[in-house]
């Protein structure tokens, strides 16, 4: 039986570096809190220039087009993370390296296309979370030594993308 997931992930549920993204998630049905956060991150980022995308603003490493491809490269990686274990498939998995990501992919393309496709793979991820059977939701694997649930991997994407939003504000502001 398919649910929509309101309960937010335990403690136990997740590595307690994840614990500032679940935190600022707000209480309520996750997969429609992702499915909404399209609009949040369009609503940002399609103010943005092309000009303002391409620039460094100190103390950060990034662009805004590389952020914004960070968040793609996140999305990805955490949604195969969560297919994987939702699926009963928990043989463990190892971590990202966000820089090896940034550093080997092309980014001189027009923001508007970045966007489009965070949206493609952000929209993906909630329809896949959207049918999940109640028994997904709690099924968990490990990454890089710790465990980490399918719940807490889909808070983990919402509040990793309101993470970043906020710093994106501050640059353009």
């Amino acid at each position: 039986m398919k649910i929509e997931n309101t309960s937010r992930p335990a403690a136990a549920e997740f590595a307690e570096y994840y614990g500032p993204y679940i935190d600022c998630v707000p209480d309520g049905n996750i997969t429609q809190w992702m499915l909404d956060q399209i609009n949040e991150f369009s609503s940002v980022l399609d103010t943005i220039s092309e000009d303002q995308a391409t620039v460094i603003h100190d103390p950060f490493t990034w662009t805004i087009k590389q952020v914004v491809g960070h968040l793609i490269d996140v999305e990805k990686v955490f949604g195969y993370r969560g297919h994987r274990f939702a699926c009963n498939d928990s043989r463990p998995i190892l971590g990202m390296d966000q820089n090896a990501f940034v550093d080997n992919l092309e980014y001189d393309l027009p923001l508007s296309d970045l966007v489009i496709e965070l949206k493609c793979t952000r929209r993906s991820n909630a329809l896949f979370w959207k049918r999940l059977p109640a028994p997904a939701w709690d099924r968990q694997g490990t990454v890089d030594d710790a465990i980490i649930s399918v719940r807490a991997i889909a808070y983990v994407l919402v509040g990793h993308v309101s993470h970043h939003l906020e710093i994106i504000k501050r640059r353009i502001a």
